[in-house]
């Protein structure tokens, strides 16, 4: 049987005593009904992780003894910055599960000129929030110790004026693409992905994606779903130059 892994908001450190409280108590007491004795492992998206113990089982509030620290490291040599068009619900709530699952480092959300999500700036710190809870779920369950950055949407227009210039390597996937994924060269430093959203993108953000350095490149004879895309290329990009091969 699996160890649970459990994700703290509170900052840990070795041979201490926290207490936790809101929803990680009322986990650990009313979904896994852990007692005192029980043990589980606990980590604070830092790096490491930590065996811990269940000392004391309130209505609110839960009391755990920490233990020494063990630098396990789950993270992938490679580092992918995914830039992913905003798509409907359960779409979205997928690729940020399975992305950060694959290692994935950095998610920044992009709305293009075809997106059919529109947020304002309530709606988008809603979603992030949602966003990041589904990531500490996904950490907890794939042995990440880090958590991903879930940045809050913005137009891709704003974010290629922001950062025009990059040494690192971007990549765009595009079904006409001259080349293909898996054949494109070594990536140097961080791997940008963007990711169109159902819609696809127009004419224009492709020649801005093309000015700020997005190399194009196709992925194989069929067109994919936004999220099906997104998954399927970092899972290549890992299994070519990360740890999945």
């Amino acid at each position: 049987m699996s160890r649970t892994r459990l994700f703290s908001p509170v900052p840990l450190s070795a041979n201490t005593d926290v207490m936790l409280g809101g929803d990680q108590a009322r986990y650990i007491g009313r979904v896994l009904r852990l007692k005192p004795g029980d043990g589980f492992t606990i980590f604070d998206g830092k790096g490491g992780e930590y065996p811990a113990t269940v000392a004391t089982v309130s209505k609110s509030q839960v009391q755990i003894n920490i233990a020494a620290i063990i630098e396990q490291n789950a993270e992938s040599p490679l580092s992918i910055h995914l830039l992913q068009g905003v798509s409907r619900g359960e779409r979205m709530d997928f690729v940020v599960q399975k992305a950060t699952e694959l290692g994935v480092q950095r998610i920044t959300p992009v709305l293009t000129e075809f997106s059919v999500v529109k947020l304002d700036s309530k709606r988008a710190e809603k979603r992030v929030q949602h966003w990041s809870n589904i990531a500490i779920s996904a950490c907890e369950q794939c042995g990440r110790n880090i958590l991903p950055i879930i940045d809050a949407p913005q137009p891709l227009r704003n974010w290629i004026g922001d950062n025009l210039a990059s040494a690192n390597t971007r990549i765009l996937l595009r079904p006409d693409a001259d080349i293909s994924l898996g054949s494109a060269t070594k990536p140097e430093g961080t791997v940008t992905l963007l990711i169109g959203p159902e819609g696809g993108f127009s004419d224009a953000e492709y020649e801005q994606a093309e000015i700020a350095g997005f190399r194009a490149a196709r992925f194989g004879p069929r067109i994919l779903r936004t999220e099906t895309a997104a998954i399927a290329a970092i899972a290549v990009l890992q299994s070519l130059h990360g740890d999945l091969g």
